[in-house]
């Protein structure tokens, strides 16, 4: 009878096995890349993930990282967009080599960090990323150490920063870094590109009026202009777009050790996604657009919005000296992307410390819409790409206003 049993349990285990398998299997060869990754780029839900924490080179991908501390920069009033740059001969070397991603920028003369910055997108160019990395007067290796400190705001841990364009480090001529092997080149894992994205999007969303240009003109010197198509096919008109899915960024990469390599960021029914493909297999470098489809048509198929709801004691808040006792706060209920049949959530609201006191309540007054704090969201379901809960801002619903003395005193 033992032996019966013993039998019986080893055939059981051997069927779960063979159920799972196809399973596993099935997700890693959806997308025939080495790595891939899509999230939610409100929340920085995970859709999708294959490999994702491969640190990988990213070639012009890298460029990213470039115009987000520009955009800082200008932000600060370090830079403007009128800031004029002029161009060295070692910069107009790299962007005049037929082998690079060039445009043909003349050496003595002078461009805008608005420019440079459109070129930098739209054409990848080598030279105007360069160019852009000097403006204020710092050195290459001056940048790098600026992208470096950029990424580690981000969240990004283990990039390698070899230069602000993503050529290996012996490409780039009179310019290359000293102390660094000639083969050394940028390198980062996707969910890593997934969260660059994510920043620049989110803290510059003008940015996708740049890359969402399906072409545009540069003047390169007086009587020279050049029109220069954006690199990205799945734009709208281009040969890879997706039924359903505005994509109007973000930036393609290509080399050697990189192979063909795209971040894109497009909405699908009012929601902003971020993907991202890192060496996409095969010869053709329009593998990285199509293997792109594909995330957002698994994402079309697949996902589906989960409706979760604050319980009454979630969506009460107990105030001190007001005029009354208990405020509502919401919003009452939100959604989350849920990718199984089957999923369990756990919803705590968290308020910000400064608003409560000892006794963790908050204190009156308290307007309505007031940012209280945050909803956070975990569940069998989710991952984010920060490895962070998924949040939603908690808001008061109602004003209550600071109580007369007896009011204070009985609430």
């Amino acid at each position: 009878m033992k032996k019966v049993i013993a039998f019986l349990s080893t055939l059981l285990l051997m069927i779960c096995c063979v159920v799972a398998r196809p399973q596993t299997a099935s997700a890693a060869q959806m997308i025939d890349s080495r790595s891939a990754i899509m999230i939610d780029a409100d929340t920085g839900q995970i859709i999708y993930q294959q490999n994702s924490e491969e640190k990988l080179p990213i070639a012009s991908i890298s460029k990213l990282l470039t115009v987000s501390v520009i955009e800082d920069e200008i932000n600060h009033h370090q830079l403007s967009w009128n800031t004029k740059v002029k161009i060295s001969k070692k910069i107009a070397e790299v962007s005049n080599d037929s082998n690079y991603s060039a445009i043909g920028l003349q050496a003595g003369q002078s461009y805008t960090v608005r420019e440079l910055f459109n070129a930098t997108l739209i054409k990848s160019a080598d030279g105007a990323a360069l160019a852009l990395a000097t403006a204020d007067g710092s050195t290459i290796k001056q940048f790098n150490e600026k992208m470096q400190k950029k990424a580690r705001q981000i969240g990004i841990t283990d990039a390698t920063i070899v230069n602000p364009v993503g050529l290996k480090n012996g490409d780039l001529k009179g310019l290359k870094q000293a102390g660094i092997s000639n083969n050394a080149e940028n390198s980062m894992t996707a969910r890593d590109v997934a969260l660059m994205s994510q920043y620049l999007v989110k803290h510059y969303p003008s940015v996708l009026k740049v890359t969402s240009q399906p072409k545009a003109q540069f003047t390169i010197a007086k009587g020279k202009t050049k029109e220069v198509e954006n690199l990205n096919k799945m734009l709208s008109g281009g040969k890879y777009t997706v039924d359903g899915v505005q994509i109007d960024g973000l930036k393609t990469g290509t080399s050697e050790a990189a192979g063909a390599c795209f971040a894109s960021t497009g909405s699908y029914q009012g929601h902003r996604l971020i993907t991202v493909v890192l060496h996409a297999n095969g010869k053709d470098k329009d593998a990285r657009f199509t293997q792109t489809q594909k995330l957002y048509q698994y994402f079309i198929q697949n996902a589906h919005q989960q409706v979760l709801t604050l319980n009454k004691k979630q969506s009460q808040k107990r105030v001190s000296n007001g005029t009354k006792r208990m405020l509502t706060v919401g919003p009452h209920s939100f959604t989350v992307w849920q990718m199984q049949k089957t999923a369990q959530y756990t919803i705590q609201p968290r308020y910000y410390k400064h608003l409560t006191n000892h006794k963790a309540r908050l204190n009156a007054p308290v307007k309505k819409g007031e940012r209280l704090g945050t909803i956070a969201v975990t569940g069998s379901d989710i991952r984010t790409v920060d490895n962070k809960p998924v949040t939603i801002p908690l808001q008061s619903t109602e004003t209550i206003n600071r109580g007369n003395l007896w009011q204070r005193i009985w609430n």
